[in-house]
C-alpha cells in the first residue's frame, strides 16, 4: 500500500511543476509569475521528498531526505507569503513582513541543519517511517508554518472584497483552492507528530486542486463561478452515491464476516472504491450533461434567465423590419439582461471609415451627444481586427505588454467599457459592441463572452440581410419609377401628336368651323386622356396610410354590386352571391368598393355580350405569412369570378405590372392600384385562372378582431400573389 501512496505523492509532485510552468509563463510579466512559479517549484520538490515517507530506504538515506523535505516545507512558506502579498498587491507596503517571513525561515533553517529540529526517526501507520520532532520546538515551527499562511490568506481575502471583476473571481477562487490543499496536507501532517494518524486520502484529491489553481492563476478568462459550483456539487454527488453504496457493502460485510477482510485489505478496498467513485465523477456529467444544466437551473436559476434571454434576442432578431429596429433591440435587452452601466453598439461608416454610434443604452441624452466615433486607427479597432476576439479590460494586463495595454485602457475609458465584442461579418469588423461594468461588481465569465459573441454575430448576419432587403427595396423602386415613367410616355405620346398636328395647322385653317369644331372636340378628348393616366399614375404613387374601419364582407359586396349593375344589364349577365360566411374585416370602405368594382368590371369586360357570368362568394380562411416574423392568421375573403375566356399563362405573370393592359382604352392601371390598395390593408389579392373556364380573384382582408401587424404581402409593389392552379369552386371555409 505504501508503494501506492510512494507513487501517488511522486503524481503530486509532477503535476505541481506542470502547475509551476503555466503560471509562471502566463504571468511572467508581472511579479505574481516568477514568484508563484518559485512557490509551486519548492512545492513540488517537498512533495518528491515526502514521498520518500512511503519507500523504505536505509536510515542515512532516510535522514537525509527528511532533512531535505522539511528544508523545502520551511523555505516555500516564506515564499508562499511572499507571493500572497503580491497577489493582494500589498508586497510594497509590507516589505518588513516579507523580510520578517524569510529571515524567520533562516532561523528555522539554520536550527534544522544544526540537529536541534529533527532528534531522528520513527514509525508510523500508513508510511514507512517519519520524522521525530523536538517538542520544544514544535509547537513553534508550526506557529511559524500556519500564521504566515493565515496572515497571507487574510490579505487576500480583504482584497477580494474591495475587488470587482476578474480579479474578485481570481482571488475567490483562489481562496478555495488554498483551503483544499491546506485540508489536505498541513491539516493531516501537523497532527503526525501527537500521534494523530489521518489516512493520506488527500493526495487523491490533491492533483484536481493543483490543476485548479494553475488554471485560476493562468487562465486570463474564468468560467463563472456559479457553474462551477455547480459543477462541484454534481461531481460530489455522483462520488458520494458510488463511493457511498460501496462502503455500505463493505461495512456489512465487516459486520456480518469480522475476519473476511483484514485492515490492509480494508484500506485498500477504500481507495480502490475512492478512485473508482473519482473517476465516475468526472466521466458521468460528460454523458449525463442535461443532469448538470438541472442542477444549475436548481441552486442557480435566476442567472440563466440573462443567458436564456439573449439567446431568444438572437431568434428574434430575423422578425425586426430594419437595420435601427435590430439595434435598438439589442442594446436594450443586453443592457436589462446582462445588469450593465450601459451598452453601446457603434457601426463603421462606409465613408470616413471610423465607427460611429448608432444605438446606445444606459446613457443620458447629453452623454450620447457627446460620444465621439471611435477612429479606424484606434488601438481598440486594431486589437479587434487582428484577434478577432473581445477585448476584456481586466485580461489586458496578461494578454499584451505595458504599452499597448495602457493604450487600450485609455481608449476604452473614453467610452466607460469594460468590454468590446467584435462584430466580424465576410472577414471584416463592421461595428463594436460595448458594455460598461456589470451593476452587480460580477466579471464577465467565459459564458458571457461567448454568449454576446453569439449575439454579435447573429447581430452582424441581421445588418447584412436588413440592408440587402433595403437595396432590393430601392432597386424595386427604381424599376417601379422606370415602368411609370415608360408607361406615362407611352399614354401621352398619341394624345400629344395629335395635339401638335392641330396646332400646326391652327394657323392655316383658323377660319374653317369645322376644323375648329374638330380641333376642340379632339383636343378635350386627348386632354382628358392624359388627365386619366396622370390621375391613376398619382392614386397608384399615393402614400400607403389608410384610415379602416370594421366593416362587413356582406355589406361591401351588395354595395360594390349596386354601383357595377348598370353595366351588368347592358351585357346582360347573370350575376350570383354566395354568402358561405360574412366575416367583418377591416377596410376603408370607398377603396376596396374601388377594387371590387374594377375586379367586377374586368370580369364584365372579358365576358361576352350573352351567356356570361359572374359569382361574387364571401368566407374566411388561413393567411399563411410572407414575412418573417410574422403570424398565420384568419382573413376574410372575397372571391370575384368568371366563366370568361380565362387568362393565357404567358399574359398572368404581368396581370399586376404598371400600364400593362389588354384593353384599347385601358390604362394598365387598374389592378395595379388595386393590388396596392389591398396591401396597405394588410391583405392579399391572388387570381387562379384555366385558359377556356374563366378566372377567379381572391380578395383577402384582415379580420376586424385580429391584432394589427405587418402588411401580409411582399413590401415591394412589384411582387404578386398569382397562382396557375385551377380555380376554385367556392371560398373556403375553416
Amino acid at each position: 500500500m505504501t508503494r501506492v501512496l510512494f507513487f501517488l505523492v511522486l503524481l503530486n509532485g509532477v503535476v505541481t511543476l506542470a502547475a509551476a510552468a503555466a503560471v509562471w509563463r502566463r504571468n511572467r510579466q508581472s511579479l505574481l509569475g516568477p514568484l508563484f512559479g518559485v512557490t509551486l517549484t519548492l512545492m513540488a520538490a517537498w512533495m518528491f521528498g515526502f514521498a520518500f515517507y512511503y519507500y523504505p530506504l536505509a536510515d542515512e538515506w532516510a535522514r537525509w531526505a527528511a532533512y531535505l523535505t522539511l528544508s523545502f516545507s520551511i523555505t516555500t512558506h516564506a515564499t508562499w507569503f511572499h507571493t500572497l502579498c503580491a497577489l493582494a498587491e500589498e508586497h510594497r507596503r509590507l516589505r518588513g513582513f516579507i523580510v520578517a517571513s524569510y529571515l524567520s525561515g533562516v532561523v528555522f533553517l539554520a536550527l534544522l541543519w544544526s540537529g536541534h529540529l529533527i532528534v531522528g526517526l520513527r514509525d508510523c501507520p500508513y508510511m514507512e517511517r517519519y520524522v521525530h520532532y523536538n517538542r520544544a520546538l514544535y509547537p513553534w515551527l508550526m506557529t511559524y508554518l500556519l500564521s504566515w499562511q493565515f496572515l497571507g490568506v487574510g490579505l487576500v481575502w480583504r482584497t477580494a472584497q474591495r475587488k470587482v471583476g476578474y480579479q474578485r473571481t481570481q482571488l475567490t477562487y483562489f481562496l478555495v483552492a488554498w483551503c483544499v490543499i491546506f485540508l489536505t496536507t498541513t491539516s493531516i501532517i501537523i497532527p503526525l507528530e501527537y500521534n494523530v494518524n489521518i489516512p493520506p486520502f488527500g493526495f487523491f484529491v490533491l492533483p484536481f486542486n493543483l490543476v485548479f489553481l494553475a488554471y485560476v492563476m493562468a487562465k486570463a478568462r474564468l468560467a463563472d463561478y456559479n457553474i462551477v459550483i455547480a459543477r462541484f456539487l454534481l461531481h460530489s454527488v455522483t462520488l458520494i452515491v458510488v463511493t457511498g453504496v460501496s462502503l455500505v457493502f463493505i461495512a456489512a460485510m465487516t459486520v456480518l464476516a469480522p475476519g473476511f477482510l483484514n485492515q490492509q485489505q480494508i484500506l485498500f478496498t477504500v481507495m480502490l472504491v475512492t478512485g473508482v467513485g473519482l473517476g465516475l465523477a468526472v466521466v458521468l456529467p460528460r454523458w449525463l450533461p442535461r443532469a448538470e444544466r438541472i442542477m444549475q437551473e436548481r441552486f442557480f436559476g435566476r442567472r440563466y434567465g440573462y443567458q436564456d434571454a439573449l439567446a431568444a434576442l438572437v431568434q428574434r432578431l430575423g422578425s425586426l423590419n430594419s437595420v435601427d429596429e435590430v439595434l435598438q433591440v439589442t442594446v436594450q435587452t443586453v443592457h436589462e439582461q446582462m445588469r450593465v452601466t450601459r451598452v453601446l453598439l457603434l457601426l463603421q461608416d462606409p465613408l470616413s471609415g471610423n465607427y460611429q454610434l448608432r444605438a446606445q443604452s444606459g446613457l443620458t441624452p447629453e452623454e450620447a451627444s457627446q460620444t465621439a466615433d471611435l477612429m479606424e486607427t484606434s488601438a481598440i479597432v486594431s486589437w479587434l481586427q487582428s484577434k478577432r476576439d473581445a477585448l476584456v479590460l481586466d485580461e489586458l494586463p496578461r494578454r499584451e505588454t505595458e504599452d499597448k495595454a495602457n493604450r487600450l485602457r485609455r481608449e476604452l475609458e473614453q467610452f466607460k467599457a469594460v468590454l468590446c465584442v467584435p462584430m466580424i461579418l465576410d472577414e471584416k469588423l463592421i461595428g463594436v459592441l460595448m458594455l460598461g461594468p456589470k451593476t452587480t461588481n460580477d466579471m464577465f465569465f467565459v459564458s458571457d463572452l461567448r454568449l454576446l459573441q453569439t449575439v454579435a454575430t447573429e447581430v452582424a448576419l441581421a445588418i447584412k440581410y436588413r440592408r440587402l432587403e433595403e437595396e432590393i427595396l430601392r432597386k424595386n423602386k427604381l424599376i417601379e419609377l422606370g415602368t411609370l415613367a415608360a408607361g406615362v410616355a407611352h399614354e401621352i405620346r398619341n394624345p400629344l401628336a395629335s395635339i401638335r398636328t392641330f396646332a400646326q395647322l391652327m394657323r392655316e385653317r383658323m377660319d374653317d368651323p369645322e376644323f375648329r369644331n374638330e380641333f376642340s372636340q379632339l383636343v378635350m378628348k386627348d386632354v382628358d386622356r392624359i388627365t386619366k393616366v396622370i390621375e391613376s399614375m398619382l392614386a397608384f404613387a399615393r402614400p400607403s396610410q389608410v384610415t379602416v374601419a370594421p366593416h362587413s364582407v356582406q355589406e361591401l359586396v351588395e354595395e360594390a354590386v349596386l354601383l357595377a349593375q348598370p353595366r351588368l344589364k347592358s351585357k346582360r349577365i347573370e350575376l350570383t352571391k354566395q354568402f358561405h360566411e360574412t366575416p367583418v374585416v377591416k377596410a376603408n370602405k370607398q377603396q376596396i368598393l374601388q377594387v371590387l368594382l374594377n375586379l367586377i368590371n374586368n370580369a364584365v369586360d372579358a365576358l361576352p355580350e350573352s351567356g356570361g357570368k359572374i359569382r361574387i362568394a364571401t368566407g374566411s380562411r388561413w393567411i399563411e405569412p410572407l414575412l418573417p416574423g410574422e403570424s398565420r392568421r384568419r382573413a376574410g375573403v372575397i372571391e370575384v369570378s368568371d366563366n370568361g375566356p380565362g387568362i393565357p399563362p404567358h399574359i398572368r405573370n404581368r396581370l399586376f405590372d404598371p400600364f400593362f393592359t389588354t384593353k384599347k382604352e385601358g390604362t394598365g392601371l387598374g389592378l395595379s392600384i388595386s393590388q396596392k390598395i389591398v396591401r396597405d390593408h394588410g391583405g392579399i389579392i391572388t387570381v387562379s385562372s384555366i385558359e377556356g373556364k374563366g378566372a377567379t380573384f381572391q380578395v383577402s382582408l384582415p379580420l376586424a378582431d385580429e391584432p394589427a401587424s405587418a402588411p401580409l404581402s411582399a413590401p415591394t409593389s412589384t411582387t404578386r400573389a398569382v397562382t396557375s392552379s385551377p380555380r376554385p369552386s367556392a371560398v373556403p371555409v375553416g
